[in-house]
């Protein structure tokens, strides 16, 4: 079934706003640890907490953030959220010392929305249309992700590290504004009660959240350092994300849609534990050059796109529906957190070349493909959708 006129725009409004705000995020990630010995009092560990500061606070407000947007209406809270972002980048901008940078990027992310824009689209769309409203908006997100991955360095090479906050204040600007005119009118009840009931397939859920944004750090972390040991400058990695993404970008949705339709979605997870399991193992057994790192970076954002579309729409079949945002709270807690342990652990294993006679990189890779085989065994419930 296709989505309604409503349901397209309130999904490309909500996708939009979600984005721009995770953009955030991903226009940093690939140049970060480059640019970061760059500011006063810089080191490798305070360059990691920089790095993760943003999504720890994430994690820690997405409950309460959820919470008050149930209580009070998502649009109000959505549009607190991005001032406190656009305020953060603007400290961003005008740091010269790492601690000032911490605390700039502190505040850009405790205006966390992640969960209320789950919510909102999952009340904004009808159970037999949802699956799709959520993979558009993971493609849009997917979108936010390339782009990031290209302007991030293209900024900072042209012009200059800070000028990606100058960019992030008008983005967030911009979200502000059109949130304000267009954001979706709500459509749940305001509760009094903030309980959640929890179980086996909450549980599955909420680790998956975790262990995906987990590795997906990590690997953030560590893959534009590889290539960079390869020879790569920071000029050629646009190109090289470019590469990377784009079987993900043109053929995620597509085959979403296709296994959705024939109610097959559980073979779309199986694939994805299958092209990140195949992507680590060919770069940790073939030689290493440029064909094996291509090789790694396809399969493994390729694998991990398939959970990006897939997991927020397993999310709403298994949450009651007059909580969504505050229910929805936990799983954007997890994800944010694992992206912060995700960084702080690469940061940390980056201090050394090599540990157990393992090379740094080879030795995150390792432990990554550990992760997916424990996410594995956890397993997520079946793709089966409620009735309204």
């Amino acid at each position: 079934m296709s989505l309604t006129k409503n349901e397209f725009k309130s999904t490309l409004v909500v996708s939009l706003i979600f984005s721009l705000r995770l953009f955030g995020l991903f226009v940093l990630l690939p140049i970060f640890s480059l640019y970061a010995s760059e500011y006063e009092n810089s080191s490798a560990f305070l360059a990691g907490i920089a790095l993760g500061i943003y999504s720890l606070s994430q994690a820690l407000m997405q409950v309460p953030m959820g919470f008050l947007s149930d209580k009070f209406g998502r649009k109000k809270i959505v549009m607190l959220g991005l001032i406190m972002f656009i305020f953060g980048s603007l400290i961003c901008y005008f740091s010269k010392d790492i601690n000032t940078l911490i605390i700039g990027r502190l505040i850009q992310g405790l205006g966390a929305i992640s969960s209320i824009g789950i919510a909102t689209l999952s009340e904004n769309t009808s159970v037999n249309n949802r699956a799709s409203a959520f993979t558009i908006m993971g493609i849009s997100v997917g979108g936010a992700f390339i782009i990031g991955f290209i302007i991030g360095p293209f900024f900072a090479s042209i012009y200059s590290f800070k000028s990606i906050f100058i960019l992030l204040f008008i983005l967030g600007f911009i979200a502000t504004i059109v949130t304000y005119l267009y954001y979706p009118n709500d459509k749940n009840e305001k509760i009094n009660s903030t309980k959640i009931k929890y179980n086996n397939n909450l549980t599955q859920i909420y680790l998956g959240s975790f262990f995906l944004s987990l590795i997906l750090s990590m690997m953030l972390y560590t893959y534009p350092l590889t290539w960079n040991s390869l020879g790569a400058t920071k000029d050629e990695l646009p190109i090289i994300y470019l590469y990377i993404f784009l079987p993900a970008v043109l053929f995620i949705y597509p085959l979403v849609r296709y296994f959705e339709k024939i109610k097959k979605i559980d073979k779309m997870v199986k694939a994805g534990w299958f092209f990140l399991v195949l992507g680590y193992l060919i770069y940790l057994i073939a030689p290493k050059n440029n064909y094996s790192l291509y090789a790694l970076g396809i399969l493994f954002f390729f694998g991990s796109s398939v959970f990006n579309s897939i997991l927020p729409s397993l999310l709403t079949f298994n949450i009651p529906n007059n909580l969504k945002a505050t229910s929805t709270g936990p799983f954007y807690l997890m994800n944010f957190l694992g992206h912060a342990i995700g960084a702080l652990i690469a940061g940390l294993i980056y201090m050394k070349e090599s540990y157990l006679g393992i090379q740094n990189s080879l030795f995150i890779y390792f432990i990554s493909i550990l992760i997916v085989i424990i996410w594995i065994k956890i397993d997520l419930p079946e793709y089966k959708e409620k009735n309204e």
